[in-house]
């Protein structure tokens, strides 16, 4: 079976390319005619570049170099983050397609171009998922891991399901019967329902989201059936004396655009009411089972306002249409990403089928120090490498601060958190114990603005000062402050980083942390927190703050190495951040190109940059890295004008993505690295592993293909980390580019 679903990908041998727009399916003239321009002569379409990163997550679900329950993770993974794509961004395009209000993008596309562009594509996708999840069934088969149909069990297993049904579904699910007196009933984004269809009409069944979507059946084998076919085929528990006619299950996606009242000037209150509205917002997808009738399809269609009466949801001026089937999708197992439920069950129960345990090492500059994180800092600056090295660290830091009777201040931005956050009780201790703490809560963090308010909430409760942010900016930077009283003097340590405060995130999100007690950093940090609370920003001296600065100064220093390059001398440019889609920056990078300087991206996420075209981008070389960790570092590397080395290559890192909104919508930083140690860490270290990289990468070209790069005898950066010998505090070797200009000294 292995072989049969590497052969599916043209896995074998180990080269995939992913194919551009033009090439992957479509059938439709006008959309073929359309696709051409999508791909424009100097940009690539951001939402198809998002589903090709989506893409290429549902790839490693074939790939047999993972375990096969990873796979199946992989699979999940690129389910949840296509039905965010339509809550998101197909979202966006419907409500411009909605207003007509003319927007082309870069690439010469209007919205109701793009949605047919990327409708097409995404359906295609969701297709492909359900093929690659029958042929990951038929292998967890293998292994007595089966779906089976209920019919297909045996007398014994049926009771036992009747009675599971009595147990936990009978008295939870409620049957909806629709007619004038009855109308609709509300289902969330996300949610799954069933429809019943009788002779006089239609019966709903909204499944709650606390129950179980996979039921495990007692036995040898691990046996599994879905929460739809329990329902099938119990339903006469919950509506006797009917004769079905048909029986379905569909899921919805809705906007999950946060609409706010701006009157108002209380953000917690603008936020609160925007869930409230997002809550019923327009259904943006419907998901299908095969099972359901034309007539049940249109039925539920027209409830949920997807369907007019002349079926066309939109209308050019180019006379250009769109009609609601586009956005029904009939499915075999609808709600794909439930199947994470599966893999959470197994867990404990069957070894050998997900990745070898792995346990982040504790920074060797802690242990040096007995774990006192104000004399590892005070030793010299420190990073910290999540997940190959403890998010435990940060823990530390933060609660040796809320113990510590000679810290006066703990000042912190929080984005993303986790519910038990153990940095949440301490912020909780040191306000208790009579400390000055101050939290920036970022309260439109996606998906997670309900549980930061009531976060907000509790913090507040123990005296914890909240600041909600600025109205039209969101919070993305990380920082902490602490102030500490050592002989009479006020010491600032400072942590600053490129992922969120999250315990659970660090354990699977590749992340830049750093620590210091630099003065001017502490300073400069102590100006953000100002920024923030008042409004009011002052000229920092080494951080780059956004929006003020960030734009201009990334301009500078890629001006810097076109003059270099003009001038004779070495230049070069290294980024590594989740996405490229600011044109002003890619206009940029095109001119440094053009002029001679050699640049290297690693771009893991959305790349509209088009790399690779002879006199326009001749030499930049676009690569993605997909693998077992969510690689989420921010790091600008700029060669100085000398041949590239640690000592003297300009290096930052921080939160911000090369995005117009990260450079002019929210609150970002980068923070230069001038520690030697910590330099040659990032640059020898992490920069140089992600280049070198062979096995989990991607390489981008001109027309928008995505090729594997997959060698026997490959490297892999991430395996390289996890290596316990390896750590990326500790460098790794000199960084090499494949065209960089590189000093004597640099080898691999």
């Amino acid at each position: 079976m292995s072989e049969v679903l590497a052969k599916l990908w043209g896995r074998l041998p180990f080269t995939r390319v992913i194919p551009s727009i033009e090439q992957y399916s479509s059938t439709k003239n006008e959309v073929s005619s359309l696709v051409v321009r999508g791909t424009s002569e100097r940009f690539f379409n951001r939402e198809l570049s998002d589903l090709l990163f989506i893409e290429r997550v549902m790839e490693e679900s074939s790939n047999l170099l993972h375990p096969l329950f990873e796979r199946v993770r992989f699979l999940a993974i690129s389910s949840s983050v296509l039905d965010q794509f339509y809550a998101v961004r197909v979202a966006k395009l419907r409500r411009s397609a909605a207003r007509r209000d003319g927007y082309v993008t870069p690439d010469g596309l209007t919205a109701i171009q793009q949605l047919m562009v990327v409708t097409e594509k995404a359906n295609d996708l969701m297709q492909v998922q359900q093929e690659s999840w029958r042929h990951l069934q038929s292998e967890l088969g293998e292994h007595k891991i089966r779906f089976p149909q209920i019919e297909e069990l045996d007398q014994a297993d049926v009771v036992w399901l009747s009675n599971f049904f009595k147990s936990h579904f009978l008295h939870v699910l409620t049957p909806f019967t629709i007619d004038e007196e009855h109308p609709f009933p509300f289902i969330s984004s996300g949610g799954l329902c069933a429809i019943l269809e009788f002779g006089e009409g239609f019966v709903l069944l909204p499944l709650p989201s606390n129950l179980s979507r996979f039921i495990a059946v007692p036995g040898e084998e691990h046996r599994y059936v879905t929460a739809e076919s329990l329902i099938q085929f119990f339903w006469q528990e919950l509506v006797p004396g009917e004769t079905l006619r048909s029986f379905g299950f569909f899921q919805i996606l809705r906007d999950n655009d946060l609409a706010k009242e701006e009157r108002n000037d209380d953000l917690r209150a603008i936020v609160e009411s925007g869930l409230r509205m997002r809550q019923k917002a327009n259904v943006i997808k419907l998901r299908v089972s095969e099972t359901m009738t034309d007539q049940a399809i249109r039925f539920v269609a027209r409830q949920l306002g997807l369907l007019s009466s002349e079926e066309i949801l939109f209308l050019d001026n180019q006379n250009e249409r769109m009609t609601a089937s586009e956005f029904i999708v009939p499915t075999d197992l609808v709600g794909l990403s439930d199947i994470s439920e599966v893999l959470d069950d197994l867990d404990g129960k069957v070894s050998g089928y997900v990745f070898p345990h792995f346990k982040s090492r504790y920074p060797e500059q802690l242990l040096a120090s007995d774990n006192d994180c104000f004399a590892a800092i005070s030793a010299g600056d420190m990073i910290v490498h999540w997940p190959y090295e403890s998010f435990d660290s940060v823990i530390r830091f933060i609660q040796q601060a809320a113990e510590d009777p000679d810290v006066v201040s703990i000042k912190q931005t929080l984005y993303r958190t986790s519910d038990e956050s153990p940095i949440v009780e301490a912020l909780i201790l040191a306000a208790r114990k009579g400390k000055t703490v101050l939290t920036v809560i970022e309260l439109e963090a996606r998906d997670n603005e309900a549980s930061n308010i009531e976060l907000a909430k509790r913090l507040e409760m123990a005296g914890v000062q909240i600041i909600y942010g600025i109205v039209g900016l969101k919070i993305h930077c990380k920082a902490t402050l602490v102030v500490r009283m050592e002989d009479g003097e006020a010491i600032t340590y400072t942590h600053l980083g490129t992922g969120n405060y999250h315990p659970s995130n660090a354990k699977t999100y590749t992340d830049v942390s750093f620590f210091t007690r630099d003065d001017v950093i502490g300073h400069d940090t102590h100006l953000l927190f100002n920024y923030l609370t008042s409004e009011r920003m002052g000229e920092p001296e080494k951080l780059i703050i956004a929006p003020y600065f960030l734009r201009d100064k990334l301009g500078e220093l890629i001006s810097n190495e076109i003059d270099h390059a003009r001038g004779g001398r070495p230049g070069y440019i290294c980024i590594k951040v989740n996405s490229l889609t600011d044109i002003g920056i890619i206009e940029q990078l095109y001119e440094a190109s053009e002029a001679g300087v050699e640049i290297d991206l690693v771009i893991r996420r959305h790349c509209v940059l088009r790399p690779g075209v002879p006199g326009m981008s001749s030499r930049i070389r676009v690569k993605s890295i997909v693998g077992r960790f969510l690689e989420h570092s921010r790091i600008y590397m700029f060669g100085g004008g000398q041949p590239v080395s640690a000592e003297t290559a300009v290096v930052y890192f921080g939160s911000a993505d090369l995005m117009e909104r990260n450079l002019d919508e929210r609150a970002e930083l980068l923070v230069p690295v001038e520690n030697s140690r910590v330099k040659s860490a990032i640059v020898d270290g992490i920069l140089h592993a992600n280049i070198k990289d062979t096995i989990q990468s991607w390489i981008l070209d001109s027309e928008n293909n995505y090729e594997r790069t997959h060698l026997e005898d490959g490297f892999c950066s991430q395996s390289f980390f996890m290596d316990a010998d390896n750590p990326a505090s500790l460098g790794g070797f000199k960084f090499v580019s494949t065209r960089a200009p590189v000093s004597n000294e640099s080898s691999q």
